[in-house]
């Protein structure tokens, strides 16, 4: 019994080793750049999200911007996935399912952006050659530094109706939101995904770990 105790302990220790040790949590989250290593720096962050396991479905050099697709956390069933930071992180994405997204945004330090009240009317996305497209800062054409944000934000799926019974064999029972299925008559093709996916919160270990690596590939100092 102590041996397989022993074995059972050891085979514990390695899948959570074998989870954790490829994010940093040393330094900050801080990144300038010159205009002359923006075309450079925007690769080489969309090339690192790819690098890393995510799709990249946004791509936006005049604003500054990429975006991925969510990607699932590594789990302790998974020990070849070294995508978390500590013995924490696996036990979570292990008792729930749980995803990031990540999303680069390059700001020139000189733009004034608009504080958010809460107050105003929301009127979308500027139209392409408006005034209001032409007001906003284009990083291809700034002149001054860049600063470099990165975000990783972590999901939490949530079943919604889903609550613990113990009237049912299942020990669960569930009701369903009328709203969220598409009609039967309907005649488009659009598909509607069940809203369960919940944000959470941000995984500063990763954004850090990526931050680290655009320094790098730009050889530039992180402040």
């Amino acid at each position: 019994m102590a041996t397989i105790a022993g074995l059972c302990t050891g085979f514990s220790a390695l899948v959570m080793s074998g989870c954790m040790g490829a994010l940093s949590t040393e330094g900050t989250a801080e990144l300038t750049i010159t205009p002359e290593q923006y075309r450079d720096a925007f690769d080489a962050a969309a090339r690192i999200a790819r690098e890393m396991g995510y799709k990249v479905i946004v791509i936006d050099r005049s604003s500054g911007i990429i975006a991925t697709d969510p990607r699932h956390a590594g789990s302790a069933l998974e020990p070849w996935r070294v995508d978390n930071a500590s013995p924490t992180e696996v036990a979570a994405n292990t008792v729930a399912n749980r995803r990031r997204r990540i999303r680069f945004e390059f700001i020139p330090a000189s733009a004034q952006l608009p504080a958010v009240d809460g107050q105003g009317v929301l009127h979308g996305a500027a139209i392409p050659g408006s005034t209001a497209a032409q007001e906003r800062f284009d990083v291809q054409t700034c002149v001054g530094p860049i600063d470099v944000e990165v975000w990783v934000y972590i999901e939490r799926s949530c079943v919604e109706g889903m609550k613990p019974s113990s009237s049912s064999g299942s020990l669960a029972s569930k009701w369903t939101n009328p709203l969220n299925a598409k009609p039967l008559d309907a005649t488009d093709d659009s598909i509607r995904e069940n809203p369960q996916w919940v944000p959470i919160g941000r995984d500063s270990a990763y954004e850090q770990t990526l931050t680290n690596k655009l320094a790098a590939a730009v050889g530039s100092p992180i402040s």
